[in-house]
């Protein structure tokens, strides 16, 4: 028979604990700019003993070099945190010897915002208060109603028929309210469709363009799919003026709505600065809109007084080891990105001289091998980070791209091939627009191996529209 038998052992485990510290780092590196603002916020409201640096640097006084800089970061680590004289300034250099380090109170800044940046006027207020300066209570009742069935097209959605019955007036009423308020801005609000809508801005800007008019009434589907012999037959006039017309069609808007539906656009600063001095490549951190941190002198006194108690004393010193390592993270994310920075730099120098048909193909894991740190680690630190460059200012993440296969055994970076494409294309004579295979063939002739589907996907990723489409006369 078996017995059962209850034994007590010890077995060795390998398994890898993220500490909250460690969380809080990756948490931190990911971060934007703006992310990190508001999560530091959030530690000063919570943490008593964090307080923020608003101490302004003299431009005057010189800087630390940034090998200096380097050097403190790498021998950087929790034995030698000097609390006292670690006071969370950072102080990378500016290639005229400025700190760039420099951070407004959050206070302050948030006054100016508040005291500078008004509130969009929404596009029913605007629609409104044209409506107010009728200064007619039965049009004003009525057209209120109909100035809530536009919708963010600018596209009246309603019905004649129902707002007359609902308000108990004749259909001409509300007709001329609807055509009142289509004299209102923007040009063509109140339009029922896109024929009308066109018609009403032709009738402000070309009022003498009869043909245009006619383009847009009976051959705007034909117009759509680029039939242009078949339109210049049927209206009697040559290719040409088609041509013409659908210039000056392209200067109109088909949804006059659409401009204040719009997001605000968001504004980014970079996070780095890439300068050539000397035929040579610097990388600069910018700190703006890094807070600078520090522990509050009153409460490392308090640590040290004996008038507190052991549970007071507890606190603070949490508190205080908290506050040390979030200072000690912001730093560590702000010289990873700097390194990733540099190591991005030194594989894309012939993009920095030359522009995007110069960019190399490059990968997470590339960066990761020359910079020692895991692939996952480069694409946090890239994530909603800019860099500012001679040509331009790109999202980090913009640097990395997969290569196509060139005769000479080199790869090609994917968005200097799209680059190519376009420039071809914008040189194509537009009377004879070249098809996706003949720009393949033209890219093979440049050592490029690249099949006519994958030039239709980048043209496409391009916004750029087929060849029939593009066709002019």
């Amino acid at each position: 028979m078996m017995q059962m038998e209850h034994r007590l052992g010890q077995q060795q485990v390998q398994r890898l604990m993220l500490t909250q510290r460690m969380q809080q780092a990756i948490q931190i590196l990911q971060l934007s700019k703006l992310e990190l603002e508001q999560f530091v916020q959030q530690e000063l409201e919570q943490n008593p003993v964090l307080e923020q640096d608003l101490k302004q640097v003299d431009p005057e006084l010189p800087s630390k070099t940034e090998s200096e800089n380097h050097d403190e970061t790498q021998t950087f680590d929790d034995r030698d945190f000097d609390l006292d004289s670690y006071a969370g300034e950072w102080g990378l250099p500016s290639k005229t010897g400025t700190d760039l380090s420099r951070n407004p109170d959050l206070d302050e800044r948030r006054q100016y915002y508040e005291n500078s940046i008004t509130k969009e006027e929404s596009f029913t207020s605007r629609l409104l208060a044209q409506l107010r300066m009728l200064e007619d209570p039965v049009l004003e009742d009525i057209g209120e109603r109909i100035i809530g069935d536009i919708d963010d097209r600018g596209y009246f959605t309603g019905s004649i028929e129902e707002i007359a019955a609902e308000k108990g007036v004749a259909l001409e009423v509300v007709e001329e309210a609807l055509s009142r308020i289509q004299q209102f801005e923007p040009t063509g609000v109140g339009a029922r469709d896109t024929v009308e809508c066109l018609l009403l801005q032709i009738n402000a800007t070309y009022p003498n363009e009869a043909e245009l008019k006619v383009l847009v009434s009976e051959y705007l589907g034909e117009l759509e799919r680029r039939q242009i012999p078949k339109i210049a037959k049927a209206m009697g006039v040559k290719p040409e003026r088609v041509e013409e017309l659908k210039d000056m069609l392209a200067t109109l808007d088909p949804w006059p709505g659409h401009e204040y539906s719009l997001p605000q656009p968001q504004y980014v600063t970079p996070d780095v600065i890439v300068e050539k001095i000397e035929e040579e490549y610097v990388v600069y951190l910018t700190h703006e809109g890094i807070p600078q941190l520090h522990v509050g002198e009153r409460y490392r006194r308090m640590a040290r007084d004996g008038k507190v108690t052991k549970d007071e004393k507890k606190y603070i010193m949490e508190k205080v080891d908290a506050a040390k390592w979030l200072i000690r993270n912001i730093e560590q994310r702000q010289q990873t990105i700097l390194r990733i920075a540099n190591a991005i730099v030194d594989v894309q120098k012939d993009f920095l001289d030359k522009g995007v048909e110069a960019i190399k193909p490059l990968t997470l894991q590339e960066i990761a091998d020359k910079v020692g740190v895991h692939e996952a680690t480069v694409s946090r630190a890239t994530r909603g980070k800019y860099m500012q460059t001679p040509q331009g200012l790109f999202e980090m993440k913009y640097f990395f791209s997969p290569g196509l296969k060139k005769d000479s055994g080199d790869a090609q970076s994917s968005k200097s091939v799209k680059s190519m494409i376009g420039k071809i294309i914008e040189e194509e004579d537009k009377s004879r627009p070249l098809s996706d295979q003949r720009i393949a063939d033209m890219l093979k002739e440049r050592g490029i191996n690249i099949a006519r589907r994958t030039v239709t996907k980048y043209r496409e990723a391009l916004g750029i529209l087929s060849t029939s489409m593009r066709k002019e006369y």
